[in-house]
């Protein structure tokens, strides 16, 4: 079949090896090129932190954030250890009932070998860098629930962002499975049977509802301008400041999406987020960026965000390397 002229410009833009021209920087256009070509939503906001100049995509609209929404959370409880209110050294023990569905190394290893005890301190880390759903359910639940963590972005001024769920509820709200509080004591293969028994009309239905909700959603305005935050020291400490982003660089488990983007080498701290599919349609498949560039350029942050989209997880990362590598080339033109 014979690809339309539209379609070969599309598949240019995605292309790794097409460099942008040095003459153009109209980083507003070239995110409005990507999109067209994007299979669904695309929102994005770029920023130059020390500047503050930087372009924006649909940045106010709100994207369901999935493991995005981990990064506040680490944030609410980073604070908390700042403020003397929470000990990172603490012990916690998880045990099967602990388990959380979607991406969790912990989970496995409870299932292998019985109970695991780790300190607060390694549980964030395995949030931050592998992005563990069981981790990241156990600390939110210690460091005093969603209500707390929306808490202290109302006290920072993020209204852009929303955290009201566990990672088990709204997991359980995008595959239509009811009832949790029935699930006593619960138990993740319960949670699959009852996934299993999910009609596909009632999985489309609820997989659009989700789609839909705010709750767990983000603005990626809101969510760069929290990433500047974190850069410019004005959330937690200067030894927490320091430790998140280093634990952020060590994320590698979505090196396909922004990194793929950024020069080889590039310091770039992540934070990902990517929902199930239903019906050919991914609900979330965002990454973030916090990249530092060469040449005591500064910090660019990077909020990508792409919801409702069709076609290929290639095809979604290739959307995500695109923009970082148009995000990337701005910065150093600027």
């Amino acid at each position: 079949m014979l690809r339309s002229v539209a379609a070969v410009a599309a598949l240019a833009v995605l292309g790794a090896a097409t460099p942008l021209p040095a003459q153009r920087l109209d980083l507003a256009g070239e995110l409005r090129q990507i999109a067209r070509a994007a299979g669904g939503t695309l929102g994005v906001r770029v920023l130059h932190v020390e500047s503050g100049s930087g372009a924006s995509l649909n940045a106010d609209q709100w994207f369901p954030m999935m493991s995005v929404y981990k990064l506040p959370i680490v944030i609410h409880a980073l604070r908390m250890s700042d403020a003397g209110t929470l000990d990172l050294a603490r012990r916690v023990t998880l045990t099967a009932e602990d388990r959380r569905p979607g991406l969790s190394p912990l989970a496995v290893r409870i299932a292998e070998r019985g109970p695991q005890t780790l300190t607060l301190r390694e549980a964030i880390s395995s949030v931050i860098r592998i992005s563990d759903n069981t981790a990241s359910d156990a600390l939110l639940r210690i460091a005093g629930g969603p209500g707390a963590v929306q808490a202290t972005l109302r006290q920072l001024g993020f209204s852009g962002i929303d955290v009201s769920r566990y990672e088990l509820e709204f997991s359980a709200d995008y595959h239509g499975v009811c009832c949790l509080e029935r699930m006593k004591p619960f138990s993740l293969e319960r949670f699959f049977e009852a996934a299993d028994r999910v009609t596909a009309a009632d999985r489309r239905k609820a997989a659009a509802a989700f789609l839909a909700d705010r709750r767990d959603a983000a603005q990626p305005a809101a969510m760069a301008s929290l990433m500047a935050g974190v850069v410019r020291g004005q959330l937690l400490s200067s030894a927490s400041t320091s430790w998140l982003l280093d634990e952020m660089a060590e994320m590698h488990t979505r090196d396909t999406g922004l990194r793929a983007g950024l020069p080889a080498g590039t310091r770039a701290g992540l934070r990902p987020g990517t929902s199930g599919e239903t019906g050919g349609i991914r609900a979330a498949h965002n990454d973030n960026a916090i990249v530092t560039l060469p040449g005591g350029r500064g910090h660019l942050v990077i909020a990508a965000f792409l919801k409702g989209s069709r076609g290929t997880d290639a095809r979604r990362d290739a959307t995500l390397a695109a923009v970082a590598r148009a995000a990337y080339g701005w910065a150093i033109r600027r």
